[in-house]
């Protein structure tokens, strides 16, 4: 029986869905990779859902796309045997010190010495994800300006073509594991910028924030609900953010030849040369905080079971047996900060310094970590504000800042706020 030709409406609907078929697919293996069985699950289940209805249009749909597949890679292999997991760098595994790795495989390290040797530029930069390009004349996408205008990256480009959410992506997008696991923004920009070319783990993050912010109002539309806290009363305040107003932040630093820029230290003169950070290195940075958290954590609960221990001996109310109680207690406090120093041992955090060493590239020339690291851990503190206070002020994205009324139950007026954009701007999507 000859098989039934497709209409143009059947073909473009069968791109798209094989297009979305192939990102579930590459996001399933990085939840597996990660061990992550429930976000798999999940992820199976809107696959299958996508296999069905391409199943019903066209049977031979996905094993003539698998035989393109195998076409295409050997006449230009664009996404080879690369590891797709873009977030090495949260493995909780350990294993004994090594030097940092050169780019063979994949090397496990403890977490506390990860604060100390992992923030080079060569490693936290470098990136492993592939992109998946699906742009043709049947994809539709608009070209988004990147409020670096380019100059944060060797090749300079300023505007990416990034194509609209569909139907499928709400699969992803309304999983609650992946946004668990602070998956979900990365995976919409692997799949909806339809540029091969373009390495989104190399995105700085405020050109990130910028297709997000995109992605966001052209999906769902402009108005953004939002609960601030009033700054004058406390009282939480239900609004609505027109998502139109929010325009890039005007940027005027010239980037050198590999996307990074300069600055003189005012007190002694050093000329540094520094990046801004990508999502991934911003990912990274918190990581590093929260590891360095448990060695204060530690500290503070010693501390209080100290003095929980001096009342009981010198109080004069309890019972015997009730002051057994808490001495068991206080033991179990004794092992909770012990596990916590195993983790990390440190008495406070470094977030001032560890930030400095993701942005520093290079000072007086010289890229030598160890170098970077003893010199920054050195540098007047008049220095390290107004490094940091330059990269601050300068910082490539949207302009965050909104104004927000108060109703005039509440006295009326307006108050200034700042709009937090971060990984769950697609949470209330049910309810739009």
């Amino acid at each position: 029986m000859a098989k039934k030709k497709l209409t143009e409406e059947q073909e473009k609907e069968i791109k798209i869905l094989l297009a979305n078929n192939e990102m579930l697919e590459r996001t399933k293996k990085e939840a597996a990779e990660r061990g992550k069985t429930g976000a798999v699950k999940q992820i199976e289940t809107a696959q299958q859902e996508v296999i069905d209805h391409i199943n019903m249009i066209d049977p031979t749909a996905i094993s003539k796309s698998i035989s393109e597949k195998k076409a295409e890679k050997k006449q230009n292999d664009l996404f080879g045997d690369t590891d797709l997991s873009i977030f090495d760098f949260m493995d909780d595994k350990e294993e004994e010190k090594k030097p940092a790795p050169v780019k063979e495989e994949k090397k496990e390290v403890k977490e506390v010495e990860y604060a100390e040797h992992d923030l080079t530029p060569s490693e936290t930069i470098e990136s492993e994800a592939t992109t998946f390009s699906n742009i043709d004349g049947d994809v539709q996408y608009d070209v988004i300006q990147l409020p670096s205008n380019g100059q944060c990256y060797k090749n300079k480009v300023d505007r990416v073509p990034v194509s609209y959410l569909t139907a499928y992506d709400e699969n992803i997008i309304t999983s609650p594991n992946l946004y668990k696991d602070g998956l979900v923004i990365d995976f919409l920009l692997k799949n909806k910028i339809v540029n091969s070319e373009i390495n989104v783990d190399d995105l700085v993050s405020g050109d990130a924030d910028a297709i997000i912010l995109f992605l966001r109002a052209t999906s769902y539309g402009a108005d953004f609900p939002i609960v601030v806290s009033d700054p004058e009363t406390g009282e939480q305040i239900e609004s609505v953010v027109d998502l139109t107003t929010l325009k890039p932040k005007e940027f005027k630093l010239i980037g050198d030849e590999n996307g990074y820029f300069d600055y003189t230290l005012p007190i002694t003169k050093a000329k540094v040369k520094f990046r801004y950070l990508t999502r991934k290195m911003e990912k990274q940075l918190k990581k590093i905080t929260e590891l360095e958290n448990y060695g204060t954590k530690a500290l503070n609960i010693e501390y209080e079971q100290s003095v929980i221990s001096q009342m009981v001996e010198t109080d004069d109310i309890l019972s015997a047996t009730e002051k057994n109680t808490i001495r068991e207690s206080l033991k179990v406090m004794e092992e909770w900060a012990k596990k916590m120093r195993e983790k990390n041992n440190n008495a406070f955090t470094k977030i001032m310094t560890n930030t400095m060493l993701l942005h520093i590239v290079s000072i007086n020339g010289k890229t030598d970590r160890e170098y970077i690291k003893n010199f920054v851990n050195g540098m007047p503190a008049r220095d390290a504000l107004m490094l940091r206070r330059y990269i601050s002020d300068n910082k490539p994205g949207i302009d965050f800042d909104i104004e927000v009324k108060r109703p005039e139950s509440l006295g009326g007026g307006s108050f200034k706020t700042f709009l937090n954009w971060d990984d769950s701007v697609f949470l209330n999507i049910a309810d739009i």
